[in-house]
């Protein structure tokens, strides 16, 4: 089934797994392809000899946050000089794997437009696949902040498009040893609904002492679990008896019969753990307990010497025994080697020596010859089991491993030529700071910090932020005391570049430590910039806008360009008007030949300003954010254009469009500006997200048909997501969700798009935009019957419609409240229920909430909302004789309005305008006009593609006809109105039909 997704994870105590690949791919007799990656690389060993979670990207091993990245690097790397020619001599199997290599670079250039160059930088296996002339995104450093959201949706996306052309299975071992932010990453990865033919196997422990490493793993699962994934555990524990005699007797070719007496005893002593048991042989054999006969030509065993056999009950324990018989060379080897990590290359291991006198290089393969290390390929090395790696560096005891490792990164960094340092930097500092408390002179310790930054930089140009943190942490707890006075850059460098790897990883109260000892020990305000930034970012994220507004007041003002001291009505006219007559002074397209900005200052201002101006949006009080929209507009002109004024552009074209004098011309043209402004200034990829989101979402609407803003709006997803602009990306798809919803696309279509953009929400926690979408996903199931009217805030959201109402109308959220209470009422006039469309409009018009002005709103929701409510008018003065002059004039109110916005857009709003002016007619008794304008919206309606609309006005049309005695005719209009309604998958409105009063 090529739509199913199962994903399984295998638990189970220590020893009970299979070996572990260090990464890569195998491709599997399915016809798929099987990719690796292993974990356990990511952590360190305490004194016990037990892993445990440590700093430093570990002892030398792969980082955890790079885990993902390496197997697929090697799925790359495989697929692409795999050769395909596999007993096929007239070389047609080479030409079927060319053809997949070409369906392969397609799909993936198809399904990530933005971002492969960001891909191909951290995963160089993919350039074999698709080239190297995809450019990495130019993510400057206020925009890293969206790093995270952005290598999901990346990761996702990349994974979607290997599934899509080949058949695969992703295998994950040691999840426990996992961080959280690549747990994180697993989850999206995993419960990405795009994803339709990967097999997700993960692999962990659940036997760690306090339950802390397993239960973040079990609860990764759990939410798999809650989004509806299906996950089957497979828990490997201990062989039983039966299981235990099988190895024994398959492994020395022995019937079971015979070999039960021994497996009882060794099954008995090693507690039927495989790795322990297959070991415990080992050892046997090689003392003479086991041995084969020439001359009964079988395997033969001294049971007796075998029971009085003592060993350990921890594996490890017994291995570290077994590898102390060994001589001195061997023994130095192997703890040399479990110090490089799970995996390693002989080259490392070359440059390591530490001893003179012992040539390791040669004793390797001997080592290998007896078991405990792997040659995987050509000089590249893998320990056989991590409990073996284990045993290997409980050799070293405990007071003697901080010096050990120091000595190795010594040696490493001594024997590394200058040219190759950054390639080998991780090795030569993981193992360096693992004996860092050992190092007493300030020289040292700031030669190690400038080591550790280097490493930490480097993480953050392959997007490894966890390891990239650590690093830096490292290298900040080796600074002196005076280090504000002796090194100052290094010091600015290392805080200021760490303060950047803590937000990204969620560590704000790191982050807000970093910030403040910059903002208090740096010599100039310009080092102090990038400190600020980072604060206001973190009080922005934790919804603290006040404070967030406050801080950069006080920047801006250092930066001399103060914002506004009052927020007033006045003052926003005040702005709105200057910024105009600036504009004046470079008419038409002028303003895309002005200069770039330059001025630092400037431009940090621009970053601050746009930092701040979704917070103040989205405030109680948005007026501040049309001073900042003049304030950004009016330094683009005076300093010139940089990134951010494309977005600025955009953004004061809606402000004209929401504006009281609501100055359509400017603002489209303001708008189709920022357009323009995104290819002249290569903002693309940062900014399209946003830019989008305001153009083709509160502007073009007024003119453009709107079907043309859905493909777009699309785009801007895509691009936000792709850069991790999460909240603009989802700005866009709550936008298209509203159009798509209104302008009768196919509903089981927009369905499946609707739950990928709450996926997404649930993803990356936007919880505003998951509540919006998940409001018109609502309306879509309820419009279609799908699975049953699903309750979609109870499966989501895990709460009723009515509490999350009443829980948001608290909250004064007026934007989602209006959004239900508007989808609630449309959902009734498009079945012809008026009574209850009459009895939501009252609610609107009660509520705490939704009573406030929605008019400055002016989106697609409002335009409709205002629609219905003008047929509700007209309904209700046929009813009401004592009122009907005062609907009739509320009805009449709303022709006006559809009018002059039907002047600037026939195409979005003439259907609407006729179907009103219909209900009009019918009102005052004019059939004749009333039949006209009938049949004026349904042409209109099918010409301009409004088949939800079409419908509708073919519903109003009916009961015209069936108030009139006309049954036959009006049969014939429910008829029509039935099959627009099932063209548009609205099945469930169907059959509950009503005649419209």
């Amino acid at each position: 089934k090529s739509s199913l997704v199962d994903r399984i994870l295998m638990g189970g105590g220590d020893g009970c797994g299979g070996r572990g690949s260090g990464g890569g791919v195998v491709a599997g007799d399915f016809g798929g392809y099987v990719i690796r990656g292993k974990f356990d690389n990511a952590v360190t060993m305490k004194g016990d000899g037990r892993r445990h979670d440590g700093s430093g990207g570990g002892g030398g091993g792969a980082r955890s946050d790079s885990v993902l990245f390496r197997a697929l690097d090697s799925f790359f790397v495989s697929f692409a000089e795999e050769e395909a020619g596999r007993g096929d001599e007239d070389g047609g199997a080479d030409e079927e794997h060319d053809a997949l290599k070409g369906r392969m670079r397609e799909r993936i250039e198809e399904v990530l437009p933005y971002g492969l160059g960001d891909l191909v930088r951290s995963i160089p296996g993919l350039a074999r696949l698709v080239g190297r002339d995809h450019a990495p995104s130019d993510m400057s450093k206020p925009a890293r902040q969206q790093t995270l959201n952005r290598w999901k949706f990346l990761l996702c996306k990349l994974v979607r498009a290997i599934s899509d052309v080949v058949l695969v299975v992703l295998v994950l071992d040691d999840l426990q040893w996992c961080d959280d932010t690549t747990l994180d990453v697993i989850r999206a990865i995993v419960t990405d609904s795009d994803v339709t033919r990967c097999l997700y196997v993960g692999c962990y422990r659940d036997d760690d002492d306090d339950g802390v490493m397993t239960r973040r793993v079990t609860d990764m699962i759990a939410s798999v679990k809650s989004r509806g994934v299906d996950v089957f555990t497979i828990t490997l524990g201990p062989l039983d008896k039966e299981s235990t005699n099988a190895l024994v007797s398959e492994s020395m070719c022995m019937p079971p019969n015979l070999s039960k007496p021994l497996s009882s005893v060794v099954g008995g002593k090693t507690a039927g753990c495989p790795n322990y048991l297959v070991n415990f042989l080992r050892s046997l054999e090689r003392e003479g307990l086991i041995r084969f006969s020439l001359a009964t030509r079988r395997w033969e065993y001294s049971l007796a010497r075998i029971m009085r056999t003592d060993i350990p009950n921890e594996i490890v324990e017994y291995m570290t025994m077994q590898m102390s018989k060994l001589p001195q060379s061997y023994q130095l080897a192997l703890k040399l080697a479990s110090c490089l990590g799970h995996s390693f290359n002989y080259e490392t291991f070359r440059r390591a020596k530490i001893k003179q006198g012992y040539d390791l290089e040669m004793i390797l393969p001997t080592v290998c010859q007896i078991g405990y290390i792997q040659e995987i390929s050509h000089k590249k090395f893998m320990w056989a089991h991590d409990q073996i790696q284990q045993a290997a560096y409980s050799l070293i005891p405990e007071s003697s491993r901080e010096s050990f490792h120091l000595l190795i990164g010594s040696r490493l960094l001594m024997n590394t030529p200058k040219e190759e340092l950054e390639d080998t930097i991780f090795p030569i500092v993981a193992q360096m700071n693992r004996g860092k408390r050992l190092i007493q002179t300030s020289e040292q310790k700031y030669e190690m910090a400038k080591l550790n930054l280097i490493a930490g930089e480097t993480c953050i140009g392959n997007s490894s932020f966890n390891s990239a943190a650590d690093y830096f942490s490292h290298g900040i707890e080796l600074l002196p005391e005076d280090c504000w006075d002796c090194e100052y850059d290094l010091t600015i460098n290392l805080l200021g570049s760490a303060q950047e790897a803590s937000f990204v990883t969620g560590d704000f109260r790191k982050l807000r430590l970093l910030s403040g000892e910059v903002i208090m020990k740096a010599r100039e305000f310009d080092d102090k910039l990038k400190s600020y930034c980072g604060l206001v970012r973190y009080l922005v994220s934790l919804e603290r806008k006040e404070e967030a507004i406050s801080t950069c007041k006080v920047i801006l003002t250092n930066l001399e360009e103060p914002m506004a001291a009052r927020v007033t009505d006045d003052a926003c006219y005040h702005a709105i008007v200057t910024t105009k007559s600036m504009l004046a002074k470079h008419p038409g397209d002028k303003i895309l030949g002005l200069p770039r900005m330059t001025d630092m200052h400037r431009l940090a201002a621009m970053e601050f300003l746009q930092c701040i101006l979704l917070a103040v949006f989205n405030s109680p009080d948005p007026r501040m954010g049309v001073l900042i929209v003049s304030q950004m507009i009016q330094l683009s002109l005076d300093y010139g254009l940089c990134d951010v004024s494309a977005f600025a552009f955009a953004m004061f074209g809606s402000t004209l469009v929401r504006d009281t004098t609501k100055d359509l011309e400017a603002g489209y043209f303001y708008g189709t500006l920022s357009l323009k402004l995104l290819d002249v200034l290569g903002a693309s990829r940062r900014f399209k997200a946003r830019v989008f989101a305001m153009v083709y979402g509160t502007i073009n609407i007024w003119r453009d048909p709107l079907q043309a803003s859905l493909d777009n709006l699309l785009e801007g997803y895509d691009a936000g997501c792709s850069v991790g602009d999460l909240e603009y990306a989802l700005k866009s798809a709550n936008v298209y969700a509203e159009l798509a919803l209104y302008t009768g696309q196919d509903l089981s279509t927009l369905e499946k798009k609707m739950r990928t953009f709450v996926q997404r929400a649930l993803q990356c926690n936007q919880v505003a935009a998951k509540l919006a979408i998940v409001t018109h996903l609502s309306a879509v199931l309820k419009l279609t019957g799908g699975a049953g009217e699903e309750d979609v805030y109870q499966l989501l959201l895990h709460t009723t419609e009515k509490d999350l109402f009443k829980l948001l109308e608290s909250r004064n959220d007026r934007g989602v409240c209006f959004a239900m209470l508007n989808n609630q009422k449309l959902m009734h006039i498009f079945k012809g229920d008026m009574e209850s469309a009459i009895h939501v409009y009252d609610l609107i018009l009660n509520s705490t909430v939704t009573q406030m002005d929605m008019e400055n709103i002016r989106t697609w929701p409002f335009m409709m909302g205002s629609f219905a409510d003008g047929l509700i008018a007209f309904s209700r003065a046929r009813k009401n004789n004592e009122d009907k002059h005062k609907w009739i004039k509320t009805g009449e109110d709303t022709i006006k309005t559809f009018k002059a916005w039907e002047e600037i857009s026939k195409w979005n709003y003439s259907n609407k305008l006729y179907l009103l002016e219909a209900e009009y007619y019918r009102s005052v008794g004019n059939n004749d006009l009333a039949l006209d304008k009938y049949g004026s919206s349904i042409q209109s309606a099918k010409k301009h593609r409004f088949v939800n609309e079409e419908g509708l006005a073919h519903i109003f049309c009916g009961q015209y006809h069936f108030d009139q005695g006309r049954r036959d005719v009006a049969q014939h209009s429910f008829v029509e109105a039935k099959r627009c309604y099932m063209r548009w998958g609205a099945v469930a409105l169907i059959s509950a039909l009503q005649p419209v009063a």
